[in-house]
């Protein structure tokens, strides 16, 4: 069962800092399914895949001083949280899973909106009706751009053992 001290972990392997829900959530999700996550379960939500027990240890561990969460406002007006591990989870680095740290650094090089395309996409079964659901779905998330992104990255993934 994931605890909050899963939650500081994730942002502690990102890199010590992770910026958005949208990016949290879609990174977990693609963790558990490439089973190296922490026993998060998820539904489909409006946007994609999204559990509602990684939302709440997201707040509990920010409650409990493990993570800290700053709001910040993006030039289009819209607010986003950025998450930082404040150095209260003392994990041994030489136990990290490498493999994690190497699945967000990948992840990291794709938008919060091509991870959103990805997981949803791959949540609804990454066939070619899946994308057309996705397209449907997202409408105004979509480009052409961004779901070739989005399949380029899923494709990474693949290759990486999803």
């Amino acid at each position: 069962m994931a605890n909050p001290g899963d939650v500081a972990r994730v942002v502690q392997l990102n890199g010590r800092r992770l910026i958005g829900k949208t990016r949290l959530q879609k990174s977990v999700y693609f963790l558990e399914v490439l089973r190296i996550g922490f026993g998060f379960e998820f539904e489909y939500h409006h946007y994609g895949p999204y559990s509602e027990e990684l939302a709440q240890l997201t707040d509990d561990a920010r409650v409990l001083g493990l993570l800290k969460e700053d709001w910040n406002t993006s030039q289009d007006g819209a607010e986003y949280a950025v998450f930082s591990d404040i150095g209260a989870w003392h994990a041994d680095e030489k136990r990290m899973d490498q493999k994690r740290r190497e699945t967000l650094t990948l992840l990291k090089e794709y938008a919060a909106v091509e991870l959103e395309l990805a997981a949803t996409a791959h949540f609804l079964g990454d066939s070619d009706r899946a994308w057309a659901e996705t397209r449907e779905r997202k409408a105004s998330k979509i480009s052409d751009n961004r779901v070739a992104r989005a399949k380029t990255l899923l494709a990474e993934l693949k290759d990486a053992g999803l």
